[in-house]
């Protein structure tokens, strides 16, 4: 039977504690509709290996298999240079079109034991990777940690930018060229969504978080209620869901702009690095199915220091297991 196949196919385990890790790298730039952000996958693949191996971590750097690059469309003649266009969804067809090879990769990734740890690339990229990994589930569980909700659609987004509207795609809402990527797959429920990290949310993303579906922390009530005590009950409602894998998309404006400034959507009151590498750690030491991870919005031409990029990888090697013991 079908659900025995998936069953046998998605393992019991929480992928960022041990097996293969499948890198899938995804230049996307349309949907941040900012130049640079393309950089990022590459950068994020060699700066992740180069630091295992600067710091002795070999069982981490033999997890890594070769990267895979799904190509990612390009936009042509016209510049990418952070223009909105309010009610629209810029780049839509384009987008649209270059998921299937990247939600097939991931989907490939996860039915092979693997970790399919995609990197951005912008997070417009998540339409994919989550129409992959709910491919490969039962039921998927999705833990959102971002500075923005990503759950606009072109009518309430006041940009334009398709990476604002991932999330709402998976779950239901959007244009038809955007949740069609869903089809055929179990639906991802807002009951079995949690965000993290909420700072900057559109009107239109605070009316539906208002509706009380998608289980949500912003940073204020990060500050109120304390970390772990955050952390922990976003654990406990992936666990109440029943879901038989999670998957999870950081975003790195999620950091304070301070610790990371490449990337494009910096909103200041982000996490700290010691807030950030607290969190990851409680994901990887948890017993999530955790079965794949987007690593997104790296935008090294806005920090030629590198320093982002190093940011970046450290807190992604962490998550995957390097330690300080």
């Amino acid at each position: 039977m079908e659900s025995d196949r998936i069953r046998e196919a998605v393992a019991t385990t929480n992928r960022l504690q041990a097996g293969p890790i499948q890198p899938v790298c995804f230049p996307l730039a349309l949907g941040a509709v900012r130049a640079g952000v393309e950089l990022g996958a590459a950068a994020l693949d060699d700066a992740l290996r180069a630091r295992l191996i600067r710091r002795g971590f070999p069982h981490l750097l033999d997890r890594l298999r070769p990267a895979i690059t799904v190509p990612a469309p390009q936009p042509g003649d016209e510049p990418l240079d952070g223009r909105n266009r309010p009610g629209e969804a810029m780049y839509l067809n384009e987008i649209a079109a270059s998921m299937p090879p990247l939600a097939s990769a991931v989907a490939d990734a996860i039915r092979d034991g693997a970790l399919a740890l995609t990197l951005g690339g912008d997070h417009a990229l998540s339409l994919g990777t989550l129409a992959g990994a709910a491919a490969t589930a039962e039921r998927l569980a999705v833990l959102w940690i971002d500075a923005h909700g990503d759950i606009n659609t072109p009518e309430t987004s006041p940009s334009g930018h398709v990476h604002g509207m991932p999330l709402a795609a998976a779950l239901g809402r959007g244009p038809s060229a955007l949740t069609d990527l869903f089809a055929g797959t179990p639906p991802i429920r807002p009951e079995d969504t949690v965000m993290l990290g909420l700072r900057d949310l559109d009107p239109g993303e605070r009316a539906w978080l208002a509706e009380g579906t998608i289980h949500y922390a912003t940073m204020a009530h990060i500050d109120d209620r304390g970390l772990d005590a955050t952390i922990a009950a976003a654990i406990d409602r992936l666990h109440a869901s029943g879901a038989d894998a999670v998957h999870v998309s950081f975003d790195l404006d999620v950091l304070d702009p301070l610790l990371l400034p490449g990337t494009g959507t910096r909103v200041y009151g982000g996490l700290t690095f010691r807030e950030a590498a607290r969190l990851l750690r409680m994901l990887r030491d948890s017993d999530l199915p955790i079965r794949s991870l987007d690593w997104v919005e790296l935008n090294p031409a806005l920090d030629p220091s590198g320093a982002s990029t190093a940011v970046a990888a450290e807190l992604l090697a962490i998550a995957i297991g390097e330690t300080t013991d």
